[in-house]
């Protein structure tokens, strides 16, 4: 088969690639659509998240849908035939975490796309057929392949605890920051204020969700970043918000939404800096005594977020702004990575 790999930083090259062999739990998945997700671009640009580090040349890619074209011995085979929205972090199934139905946070998690684990970002997958999620007649594989950032969101709003009424800021407004405003709306929040860096992303906020949004400047709470907290202040009468969300890629999102959320406020970090290490406003978390949440992807979210798109209660449709065939997904790697021509999601079809 045809798979595109990575062997450098903007080094992306179209090779043939061995086809997968299906074990007795699995489907094979024709791969129709793929999007470009901030971590793959982490990857393709530095090499690296943290200590996570890609060393070898390797299919990037996990944001994926497609065909079961066959299934082994052991799975449904009523998932032949159907497109589906394949959930990625496929667990060991038999660790204490795994145990405990903390699946996502298991510790022999295999992820496609990363160090030492080819992506999807080629024509065939083989995958745990029980990640494999049926979608809806007439949705399609490109609105499938978003079913992985909106699980994200609905998991982010999940941790969050949202009581009716409440009021969110979130930090970071790419696909899963558009994505989380309105998750966070679905779940009671009766305002919610964007910020970022990109004029076009906060020009956009309103239609995602957001009451109001500011663009703000690179930095922490004490230098660039010190004019968002005090917008957030100014909308909420110097209170902050009962919910600070970091959306962003950037190590100062963290302390931004803790500078803005309320005494005794919660704070979820969904986004990733890329770094090992990022600065956390200690002073600040402990003096208002926040809870601060980590979100690892998603936990059981994939059928609701399927649903909520189905129903028209998540719009991704309107976040794939560009779409490139298979054959040019190197450029779709590059427009994302570039922030170019207003991009959201870009979304390889094939």
């Amino acid at each position: 088969m045809k798979a595109w790999r990575w062997h450098g930083s903007g080094d992306m090259r179209l090779e043939t690639a061995p086809d997968p062999t299906l074990q007795p739990h699995e489907a094979l998945v024709r791969v129709e659509a793929l999007g470009v997700c901030g971590s793959d671009i982490h990857y393709y640009r530095d090499g690296r998240i943290g200590e996570n580090i890609v060393s070898e040349p390797t299919v990037l890619g996990h944001e994926y849908a497609g065909i079961v074209e066959s299934v082994g011995a052991d799975a449904d085979p009523d998932l032949c035939g159907k497109r589906v929205a394949v959930e990625p972090g496929i667990p060991c199934g038999d660790c204490e975490w795994c145990r405990r139905g903390q699946y996502n946070v298991c510790d022999r998690l295999f992820f496609p796309g990363g160090p030492g684990n080819d992506g999807a970002l080629c024509e065939y997958m083989a995958v745990d057929s029980r990640f494999c999620f049926p979608v809806p007649p007439g949705m399609s594989a490109g609105v499938a392949a978003m079913v992985e950032p909106a699980a994200v969101a609905v998991h982010t709003a999940e941790l969050a605890r949202l009581r009716p009424g409440d009021t969110v800021a979130v930090f970071g407004l790419g696909v899963v920051g558009m994505l989380t405003m309105q998750a966070v709306r679905l779940s009671g929040a009766l305002s919610v204020f964007g910020i970022d860096v990109l004029d076009y992303r906060v020009n956009k906020a309103p239609v995602f969700g957001a009451d109001a949004a500011f663009l703000g400047h690179i930095g922490g709470i004490h230098d660039g970043g010190a004019a968002s907290v005090e917008w957030v202040m100014e909308h909420t009468n110097g209170r902050g918000v009962d919910v600070g969300i970091d959306c962003t890629n950037s190590s100062d999102g963290l302390a931004l939404a803790c500078a803005v959320t309320r005494a005794a406020g919660n704070v979820v970090l969904t986004g990733i800096s890329g770094a090992e290490s990022d600065t956390l406003p200690v002073s600040i978390a402990r003096r208002r005594e926040l809870t601060l949440r980590w979100c690892r992807r998603f936990l059981h979210n994939y059928p609701a977020a399927i649903a909520l798109i189905d129903a028209g209660k998540l719009d991704v449709q309107s976040l794939i702004t560009h779409v490139y065939p298979f054959e040019k997904a190197d450029e779709a790697f590059a427009l994302t990575t570039a922030y170019a021509d207003n991009v959201f999601k870009a979304s390889v079809e094939w």
